[in-house]
């Protein structure tokens, strides 16, 4: 641990703000990454393409697919049908020979290294891309919800019944026999387990599964206990919805679970070892949706992938150009260097993938155990800690210049996100939050400063505020940002000191509300319902628990009895004004997902960015087939 104190910063964090202003003194020097629709084959000097340089003002989340409402057929009741976006075939020119046997991918380490689902955050489940596949996926150009292991499905007038179609004849890896409405059941059972750890276990429990029901092999019913319109969130990969083998279950039980990972997907897990990577291998036969003549999208290219877990970008960024890895996660500083002088390719995720927040840990309610609502006899868990007070949270908000942030750390490509947990086109939002922002969280160190002494602190005796500094995945920044927004706290009057944790060792020390973990970090929550991102983080017994009060759980409690489409949204809406007003948060960053790709071996990739793990669809990247370059 080490401490920057006021003036007297330490060289740690006096060289953390350093960088930042040589990276605006060199940045008029720095090349406009071009966007990708008018990208060519670059000159030996020129940069290649990046995708879009900014996220849009309005980014939009997976939707289902709806019919025209009517007074008797609410959209949100229509049955999906809708095919996955049909994708070009292959340019002749396109259809040489892949030139590597196995596509090598590197990333930070997920939450958990592990082969069951239940197992850890959602963003593990990249480990289980291409293994396991889910009822309902999320079409990667168009951000809707679609079928996959589902042909179709329907709610219920009440918001509590799920319908849903599924596949025939789809097989198990392994022998394990045809995929059914039994898997479906013993997939949800797995998640809503009682040692359960996925994020979103407590939205599992909300199956009733005394009542649920497989009506016959190939058409299932998921009673709710509470009306749930969004309930698709969870059965797509955004909630971790992957499905598992009951047989393989009932044959081998956790012993084999632990050994194998079974699923019905393109891929069949070949190995790990801990702390270095995942292979897989392509499947020997035709898999029942990729691999065959006119499948849509095309067969799969590479006959083995390995996935490598690797830390440091730069260690990743060294592997990546010296050939021995195609496609990684990069600081965007790193990525345009990698761009500019070595002719690699940024490819971008479709749609914005994280939101950034800053958290102030212990501001959550004293509750005994998941899924057991507090009953509020204390308003805080930890009523000491400096961020219980509303004057010390809008501070921390006041001290940091998000303008620099956006022009040095991420070079310009993101845009501000003005209340945590809500998106420009979802319900609940309110278009005045983003007129607001600069009047309540706008740059001002001087009412920083006044906050702080209205609060009853002084110069020489700030709050004492520990950030946590951390590698996390999808989020390659998050190191340096830390560092960064801690030089800014600690210019206004806080008492900064910086601790260092892994990302799986923190996730599993917060879950049960350790002291250890009361520090801040920027948390990069992937893009979800509005629904979602209130139970998991502003209701009291839920995983998240970030920010939580009695008012927010009166409302969450109404949100979640409710079917009505209006009412839920207004309800949403009223839930963001007092996260909005009262600082819950320090709101950053709508950010897409990026990684750098070596053009000579990978040509295109499509992916949504708001898939659980923030990024999936492994299967759509797509080989370059040339001899140039694909640019």
């Amino acid at each position: 641990m080490f401490r920057a104190k006021k003036f007297r910063a330490g060289l740690f964090a006096l060289s953390a703000l350093a960088l930042l202003w040589l990276a605006i003194a060199c940045q008029s020097a720095a090349p406009e990454p071009a966007p990708q629709a008018e990208a060519t084959a670059p000159p030996a000097a020129a940069p290649a393409a990046v995708s879009a340089t900014a996220a849009p003002a309005a980014p939009a989340a997976p939707q289902q697919a709806q019919a025209e409402p009517s007074p008797t057929a609410p959209a949100f009741r229509a049955a999906a049908t809708v095919a996955p976006t049909a994708r070009p075939a292959q340019a002749a020119e396109q259809m040489g020979e892949i030139k590597v046997d196995t596509l090598v991918i590197a990333v930070d380490p997920s939450a958990g290294e592990t082969n069951l689902p239940w197992a850890g955050t959602v963003d593990h489940h990249q480990q289980m891309d291409l293994v396991m596949e889910v009822l309902v996926d999320i079409d990667a150009e168009q951000n809707i919800w679609v079928p996959q292991l589902a042909t179709g499905w329907e709610l219920s007038e009440d918001g509590t019944q799920w319908t849903f179609q599924l596949v025939e004849g789809v097989q198990f890896h392994n022998d394990w026999g045809e995929f059914t409405a039994h898997d479906v059941l013993h997939s949800a059972r797995m998640m809503a387990q009682d040692d359960s750890i996925l994020a979103y276990a407590n939205d599992w429990r909300t199956i009733d599964l005394e009542v649920s029901q497989a009506v016959s092999d190939h058409e299932l019913q998921l009673q709710l206990k509470n009306p749930n319109p969004d309930f698709l969130f969870y059965i797509a990969p955004s909630g971790g919805g992957v499905i598992m083998s009951k047989a393989f279950w009932d044959a081998e039980g956790l012993d084999g679970y632990q050994e194998d990972m079974i699923g019905t997907g393109p891929y069949r897990f070949t190995g790990r070892e801990l702390g270095v990577n995942v292979t897989y291998e392509k499947l020997p036969d035709r898999h029942w949706r990729l691999n065959g003549e006119g499948s849509n999208p095309p067969e799969v290219d590479w006959p083995f992938v390995d996935l490598r877990w690797i830390s440091e970008p730069a260690t990743r960024n060294a592997g990546l150009l010296g050939g021995e890895i195609h496609l990684t996660e990069l600081t965007r500083e790193l990525a345009d260097i990698a761009v500019t002088n070595h002719g690699m390719k940024v490819i971008q995720s479709n749609f914005p993938g994280n939101q950034l927040w800053g958290v102030f840990e212990g501001t959550y309610s004293l509750n005994e155990a998941p899924g057991i609502a507090s009953d509020w006899s204390v308003q805080w868990m930890y009523p000491d800690l400096p961020a219980t007070d509303i004057r010390v949270r809008e501070a921390a908000n006041r001290a940091i210049d998000k303008d620099l942030l956006i022009d040095t750390l991420f070079s310009g490509r993101v845009t501000i996100s003005p209340v945590g947990g809500f998106y420009p086109n979802l319900p609940g939002w309110d278009p005045t939050w983003l007129e607001r922002y600069d009047e309540l969280y706008g740059y001002d160190p001087e009412r920083a400063r006044e906050l702080l002494a209205e609060a009853g602190y002084t110069e020489d005796d700030g709050p004492d505020q520990k950030l946590m500094v951390m590698n996390i995945f999808g989020f390659p920044e998050s190191p340096d940002l830390m560092q960064a927004i801690g030089v800014m706290m600690a210019d206004v009057g806080f008492e900064v000191t910086y601790e260092e944790w892994q990302f799986n060792t923190f996730v599993a020390e917060r879950r049960t509300k350790k002291e250890n973990t009361l520090g801040m970090w920027v948390v990069p929550p992937s893009y979800k319902t509005v629904y979602a991102q209130l139970s998991l983080f502003n209701r009291s017994g839920s995983a998240g628990h970030f920010y939580e009060t009695e008012e927010l759980d009166e409302l969450f409690f109404r949100l979640s009895n409710s079917a009505d489409l209006d009412e839920r949204a207004m309800i949403q809406n009223e839930m963001g004004d007092i996260i909005f007003e009262e600082y819950a948060y320090i709101p950053l960053f709508y950010i897409f997902i990026e990684f750098v790709a070596n053009p000579e071996i990978i040509d295109t990739w499509e992916f949504p960015g708001s898939d659980g793990a923030n990024y999936g669809h492994f299967d759509l990247i797509r080989a370059c087939r040339t001899a140039d370059p694909c640019y």
